[in-house]
């Protein structure tokens, strides 16, 4: 299992300048717009995407047939996927605080607390992303998935972007702003919960696809 997280954090390491280069244009961008959420969101959906280069990576080496001679299963082939998956997105997660961290000193309005807030959540869609994602990827292979990956990235963001306009609209009553205000308190929680539990579906799903694949 170990051997398996090494082998697609090295493959990953071949990517470093370009990473480099596009967060730091983003981070122009960011300093620019003055939208901390932004930076945060690139960056961890950054991290999360590399691990479809991975599989991209093993897909043209035929590695899988390479991998199942040695003394590993399909579920250890799976779960080293979405264990990199997580360690990319915290990887994103750390660099994306380290940048607004940088960019809100400089501008002398730090605010901690918004960062982690935003960075948690963010986080959260994230994993959710990720498990919609790698069970279409392993059923359908890299390439034929990427327009599944474009749709399933962009809808999200279309919802938000609806929702925020619709819900500036609404006149909510002060009850209803109360119980608003509850349920964000424990927004951080909720999404926990919901992310664990979709991530184990989305985690069983993956190992019986990959399982009926043939090599």
């Amino acid at each position: 299992m170990k051997g398996l997280i090494l082998k697609d954090l090295y493959n990953l390491k071949n990517n470093g300048k370009s990473i480099i280069f596009v967060l730091v244009v983003f981070s122009f961008v960011s300093f620019s717009q003055n939208n901390i959420g932004f930076l945060i969101g690139y960056t961890i959906l950054l991290g999360s995407m590399l691990v479809i280069n991975t599989m991209s990576y093993d897909n043209i080496a035929k590695w899988d047939k390479y991998a199942l001679t040695m003394p590993v299963t399909r579920r250890d082939v799976v779960f080293s996927k979405y264990l990199v998956s997580i360690i990319s997105s915290f990887m994103g997660a750390a660099i994306a605080i380290a940048l607004c961290f940088a960019q809100e000193v400089y501008k002398n309005k730090l605010d901690v607390m918004e960062i982690l807030v935003v960075t948690g959540i963010v986080l959260a869609i994230d994993f959710l992303f990720i498990s919609f994602i790698l069970p279409i990827v392993y059923k359908f292979g890299v390439e034929k998935s990427r327009i599944f990956i474009l749709v399933i990235f962009i809808i999200p963001f279309a919802i938000i972007m609806v929702g925020r306009s619709k819900f500036a609209k609404l006149k909510l009553s002060p009850l209803a702003i109360q119980y608003m205000n509850i349920i964000l308190q424990y927004l951080p929680i909720i999404l926990l919960l919901i992310t664990i539990l979709v991530m184990a579906v989305s985690y069983s799903i993956s190992v019986k696809v990959y399982g009926n694949k043939d090599m």
